[in-house]
């Protein structure tokens, strides 16, 4: 029932329209198929009459189907983008930690083929109503030439379609393990795309990878997949077989038991022959009801409720112009444990961040540098401790929607759009200053927010990011090894230049880095050591420019 008033919501009116037209087409073609036996048994007083009859039936039948097609398939691919749009609303209003436990390759699975799933089979809808009228529509006919044989084609037909349904139970749990498979079978082609620089470079690690892992479970897949298919066509075809032994009972064993008149039987035969494709491609809608089944729970297993109505998009948290400061006092944060082992565990961090100052966070790799970015710009609440804000305590999600506002950032996996996002018109004027300054001027060209390419290098790439960041004009700008992808000489202008200009347009930068050369640019250097704060005390040596 939930599938169905899922798409009921979206689908409307137009599911019922498409569904009395599907109807009104199924019994034309078995009107079709009663004026076909008449002609013949008794051929017509009036050919033309008949005729006009038979074209105006087939019309009806061509017209119904093709109107009730488009309409639903109308409104598969309405129900498609509402629902990768209601999906990526509550992805985006999730807390990132939940996000990032689900994992990309059951998030994208969730968007790109249960979304499928779902709308193929309202798409499905029309076509099975047809079939369906159609099948009604001969019964019907054999309930009128012979009530005894109607029975007996009733039972029959009865059989064979719960043979067909009976083993669906078991092929729907082959059809969950098959999607929890193929999850992770998709998180390992996205590691294979994303590393093939070290694949390539490496033929243990590349051999090892296919041979122990992409192997495997893309096998898995495909024997889960492939019992599931047999168990279908298995059902499928020895339903048919059913329905054809039900002809030929009629041809060889029915008028032993029950007298009926040539004319009777040739109209019985031709029913049945003719209601058999109708109900193997009605019964055919049974599994895509099974996967729809499995997509609808694999959203509610990731806690995506798409059943329920959309709630009101969020006003987005207004970006204050400037703030006092940004507090956290004794924040711990801890990750879940892995595999019966503790989970790393970050803090206590006291800090204070204040408009208009550099601090560099530094530290080794995995000591809770970029942790201690997102508990600061609130896209991890903490396990414990308290965040202010301007003196007030950051408690809920809306105080902490504003945390977030003060920042725009820069992490190491974030992706380049080919537009610039949430810019004031105002602010892209800037855009063509920052290309120059950043070194992109005659190779990237904007066109309202259209960057002219984005087949660039890597380190150019970041800094196209960057610019984005920059003329969002949060009073935070958050940078995270963001000038480990520069050459050296482009991180050597980042530090001594753009950082102080971002300072003197009136922004407090964050930057987690290595680059120990340059940390005479900060005015405060934080370390993180194994989840551990402390500050380094200033000012330090370095090169001066």
């Amino acid at each position: 029932m939930k599938l169905f008033r899922l798409l009921l919501r979206h689908g409307g009116w137009r599911i019922f329209a498409a569904l009395a037209v599907s109807a009104l087409a199924g019994a034309a073609l078995a009107a079709l198929m009663r004026d076909i036996h008449l002609a013949l048994t008794a051929p017509p007083a009036d050919p033309w009459a008949a005729f006009r009859r038979f074209a105006a039936l087939l019309a009806v039948y061509v017209a119904g189907k093709i109107a009730a097609q488009f309409t639903l398939a109308d409104a598969a691919e309405r129900l498609r983008f509402e629902l990768r749009l209601r999906l990526l609303h509550r992805i985006l209003d999730r807390p990132l930690r939940d996000l990032e436990r689900t994992g990309f390759a059951r998030l994208f699975g969730h968007l790109h083929d249960d979304v499928g799933r779902l709308a193929g089979y309202l798409a499905a809808l029309p076509e099975a109503a047809i079939d369906l009228a159609v099948a009604v529509g001969c019964l019907a006919y054999m309930a009128a030439l012979s009530p005894t044989m109607f029975l007996f084609n009733l039972l029959f037909v009865g059989f064979a379609a719960a043979c067909y349904i009976a083993p669906e139970r078991f092929a729907r749990a082959l059809g969950h393990r098959a999607a929890a498979a193929a999850d992770r079978h998709v998180a390992q082609l996205d590691f294979a795309l994303k590393g093939l620089a070290s694949l390539l470079l490496r033929s243990g690690r590349r051999e090892e990878f296919l041979a122990r892992h992409f192997t495997p479970a893309g096998r898995e897949v495909w024997l889960l997949s492939r019992r599931s298919q047999f168990i279908h066509i298995f059902a499928e075809r020895f339903s048919e077989a059913l329905v054809l032994l039900n002809v030929a009972c009629l041809l060889f064993a029915a008028r032993r038991f029950v007298d009926l008149p040539v004319e009777t039987a040739t109209g019985l035969l031709l029913a049945a022959i003719f209601v058999r494709q109708p109900l193997k491609d009605s019964l055919k809608l049974l599994p895509e009801t099974q996967r729809a089944r499995i997509a609808l729970e694999r959203l509610r297993e990731s806690g995506l409720d798409v059943e329920s109505a959309a709630p009101p998009a969020p006003v987005p948290a207004a970006s204050p112009a400037v703030f006092r400061s940004l507090g956290l006092a004794g924040v711990t944060f801890a990750y879940e444990s892995d595999h019966g082992s503790p989970g790393f565990a970050c803090g206590p961090f006291s800090f204070d961040l204040r408009p208009g100052e550099i601090v560099f966070v530094v530290g080794g790799n995995g000591s809770g540098k970029t942790t201690f970015a997102k508990l600061l710009c609130g896209l991890y609440p903490p396990a414990a401790g308290a965040v202010t804000l301007d003196g007030t305590p950051v408690r809920d999600e809306a105080a902490r929607a504003r945390q977030r506002a003060l920042f725009s950032a820069v992490f190491p996996t974030d992706p380049l759009y080919d537009h610039l996002l949430g810019t004031s018109g105002a602010r892209r004027s800037e855009a063509a200053a920052w290309l120059e300054r950043l070194g992109l001027d005659g190779k990237v060209g904007l066109a309202d927010t259209a960057f002219s390419t984005v087949d660039l290098s890597e380190g150019q790439r970041r800094r196209l990011l960057l610019l984005n960041a920059v003329l969002e004009d949060a009073p935070v700008l958050l940078l995270d090894e963001w000038a480990a992808d520069q050459d050296p000489a482009f991180r050597e202008f980042f530090y001594l230049r753009l950082v102080p200009a971002l300072r003197a347009r009136g922004q407090a930068v964050v930057v987690v880095t290595h680059d120990d050369r340059f940390f005479h640019c900060a005015d405060r250097l934080v370390r993180i050591d194994d989840g551990r704060l402390s500050f380094i005390p200033g000012p330090v040596a370095g090169p001066q420019k």
